[in-house]
């Protein structure tokens, strides 16, 4: 018990936290001063960016260690850039228990980003060996899968406990690492990975999406729309009035041809229709249609009867990328145009003929039903 006890008072005074940090204790709060990119992150890093803690309403409640309270990391303008939170917590297998201290970090809509280790605490495996440069990195890309099977399973079932009579060193005394999850956790610190896991993605995630909510303004909206992060992309995107995509068209076509496939749907499924009404507007997306993906694609082909003269015809020149329902809407909107343009009936003609296209027949078809 009294161990305990001046462990908790330990961690509460927060005697360990002074890598990367300025530290100034005044009251209850501590003011901290972030000049570095964190040990492990995932983001990117603005080089030269001093963030600066400020307190909020929000804790995490660890197990026998009391709540630890989550800041919120700003620019020295205010703006919001990140979450963290100083984590002491027990780590038990078999009886012991084991102290572990990170500095944790999350983005502003709650996903795990990134750790900081702590100053003279090493994280340990099995016999207390300290962790290698590598385990650190491992554990980092565990805490950054949000659906890693940590996240189904409980401690219990991620072990398979030996025979008395196998019983014959620590690890075994501890049980054997499943197979099913011994590639994605360091080898000897099963019960560390799986406390670190869920604290990084415990009830923390919704709770730092509301106060992100509750933040969130045209500075900030702007801020996640012009970040490369795709998850702020979509944040900001999918809060835009059709006055607000206006403003921001140059920048929603440039993340239409760079980002994801889910960011590129949900962009030509939101646009205005306003957008599709006027040429100047919707040829910046026709534009990145041999590099966006299958689903994309049919979903730009949804308005290929919109589409300008000019777009059908660049069209033209990407058949082998169109599956065959995609083609069929193609063919169907320069029906009426095939005849009056030479350009686009050579080509189709080239394609018809030259044997190496599955979907040859169907632009050989089309062409003969329109002599």
């Amino acid at each position: 018990m009294k161990i305990l006890m001046s462990t908790l008072l330990f961690c509460s005074l927060g005697l360990v936290w002074i890598q990367k940090m300025e530290v100034i204790i005044t009251g209850e709060h501590q003011h901290k001063t972030v000049e570095e990119k964190p040990d492990f992150f995932a983001m990117e890093w603005q080089e030269g960016i001093v963030l600066n803690n400020e307190p909020t309403p929000i804790f995490i409640d660890v197990e026998t260690m009391g709540n630890q309270d989550v800041d919120i990391l700003v620019t020295s303008g205010n703006r919001p850039m990140l979450y963290t939170a100083d984590i002491c917590t027990p780590v038990c297998a078999d009886g012991e228990c084991r102290l572990m201290y990170l500095t944790l970090y999350w983005n502003l809509l709650g996903s795990y980003v990134g750790f900081d280790k702590v100053e003279g605490q090493a994280l340990t495996k099995h016999d207390h060996v300290e962790f290698l440069e590598q385990d650190y990195e491992k554990l980092h890309q565990l805490l950054l899968d949000d659906n890693s099977i940590l996240k189904r399973r409980k401690i219990d079932e991620l072990v398979s406990k030996p025979k008395e009579s196998d019983i014959d060193a620590a690890d075994a005394i501890a049980g054997a690492t499943i197979t099913e999850v011994k590639e994605s956790v360091v080898d000897g610190a099963l019960y560390s990975c799986y406390v670190a896991w869920n604290i990084a993605h415990g009830p923390i995630k919704m709770e730092l999406q509301e106060y992100t909510a509750a933040l969130f303004d045209n500075e900030l909206k702007r801020y996640m729309l012009m970040s490369n992060e795709q998850d702020y992309q979509m944040y900001a995107l999918n809060s835009l009035s059709e006055s607000e995509f206006m403003k921001y068209k140059d920048r929603i076509a440039q993340i239409f041809g760079e980002s994801i496939p889910l960011v590129r749907s949900y962009i030509v499924q939101n646009l205005p229709k306003l957008f599709w009404e006027t040429e100047d507007l919707q040829i910046p997306f026709w534009e990145s249609f041999a590099e966006v993906d299958i689903n994309t694609r049919s979903l730009l082909l949804n308005h290929i009867q919109e589409a300008p003269a000019n777009v059908l015809v660049s069209l033209v020149s990407n058949l082998e990328l169109m599956t065959k329902n995609q083609l069929k809407l193609y063919l169907e909107a320069i029906e009426n145009i095939v005849l009056t343009n030479p350009d686009i009936n050579a080509q189709l003609l080239r394609f018809a003929e030259s044997g190496n296209h599955t979907y040859g027949y169907i632009v050989a078809e089309f062409l003969e039903d329109l002599e």
